[in-house]
């Protein structure tokens, strides 16, 4: 009984320090991933990503110019960026990242290029570019 009442103190002690408190985020994975967003259009491209924790804010992006941020998934896999682009009158919304979804083709280089047909996300795993969105 003692055992498992020790136990039971340990675990919940383990919890209380790992619980954010109201406003604070944790980072849970020990890898950074990288999202890289290429423009190949042909003109600039505004766009604004945002997650549900951050607001990456508006840029705009000439021809062959990137961006890129780096962040650590969440321990519950719900890590998710969408980005807006509009160009020459054309508006698309992108999820850009979702941890369900590119756990199986990045991890560190997750790279996107936005093309004139469409936006191609990187597979870091087989060296080559899948076509995700088409426009």
């Amino acid at each position: 009984m003692l055992k498992s009442l020790t136990l039971l103190s340990i675990m919940l002690v383990i919890v209380s320090i790992t619980i954010p408190t109201q406003g604070q985020k944790i980072d849970w994975s020990p890898t950074k991933t990288t999202v890289r967003v290429s423009n190949d259009m042909g003109t600039n491209v505004n766009m604004h990503c945002k997650s549900s924790d951050d607001d990456l804010g508006s840029r705009v992006l000439a021809q062959g110019q990137y961006t890129e941020w780096s962040f650590r998934a969440n321990i519950r896999g719900t890590t998710l960026y969408s980005c807006v682009f509009n160009w020459s009158g054309v508006t698309k919304n992108v999820v850009i990242y979702d941890a369900k979804k590119d756990e199986d083709v990045c991890i560190t280089k997750c790279w996107r290029v936005l093309r004139t047909d469409g936006a191609y996300f990187y597979n870091q795993y087989k060296s080559s570019w899948d076509k995700r969105y088409e426009w």
